[in-house]
């Protein structure tokens, strides 16, 4: 039996990570080939439902796991071709004119380059888009990282040339331009401080080293 089978047809809403390690498990114990475990890609559809194959064609894929579990590094695919985030990242900074280091900040401290993250406050995706502002910034899928980057990095321009300082403007990503808009800039609050630290100390650290790489470049443990 050649385990190189295409999962493509593969649609669930619910998580499918232990069915997959479970076939891996059982196949592995049965001493069957597994050439074709390498890599797991994922595509997300408008309605949420998730496509897995090993034989990833035509754009929408991304990186989803190996035989060893999660990677770190994770992969878009467009026309068949596998591409990292830090590509994503400077093709999408480029068309809009807006720093990569930056965005790549932000996505570090919003989400941890976890493409599938959703806050207690039903943020979603990489730069934690609230399901109304990505409405308004006609990002459909937001769980797919290239459309979450461009409506994250759309978000953020338009608030620095609302504001013209890179402070208040992520403190309005934050916290919301109302709030903003009430306190006169920056607001009071412990949660919003912090997160405007923490993407400053973050786009510092990507600006000094332009060799640093998004994902598997910085410590999980560095969310402070």
């Amino acid at each position: 039996m050649n385990c190189n089978v295409r999962l493509a047809q593969i649609k669930t809403m619910a998580p499918l990570l232990l069915t997959l390690w479970t076939f891996f498990a059982v196949m592995i114990n049965l001493g069957l080939p597994c050439e074709g475990w390498a890599e797991i890609y994922v595509r997300i559809h408008l309605d949420g439902a998730k496509e897995f194959t090993n034989r990833p064609s035509g754009s929408g894929w991304m990186f989803h796991m190996t035989e060893s579990g999660f990677e770190p590094v994770m992969r878009f695919s467009e026309h068949g071709k596998p591409r990292s985030l830090d590509a994503i990242i400077d093709e999408i900074a480029e068309k809009y004119q807006i720093d990569g280091d930056l965005v790549k900040a932000i996505i570090k401290t919003e989400s941890n380059y976890n493409h599938l993250a959703v806050s207690h406050k039903g943020a979603q995706g990489l730069m934690q888009l609230m399901p109304a502002t990505a409405r308004r910034l006609n990002v459909k899928r937001p769980f797919d990282p290239r459309e979450n980057i461009i409506g994250g990095v759309k978000y953020i321009k338009g608030l620095m040339a609302s504001y013209g300082d890179l402070g208040t403007a992520l403190a309005a990503y934050n916290a919301g331009p109302n709030t903003v808009r009430k306190y006169a800039g920056i607001p009071p609050y412990r949660e919003t401080i912090n997160y405007v630290k923490k993407v400053i100390r973050h786009y510092n650290m990507f600006k000094s080293n332009p060799e640093l790489k998004v994902a598997g470049s910085l410590p999980a443990r560095d969310n402070n």
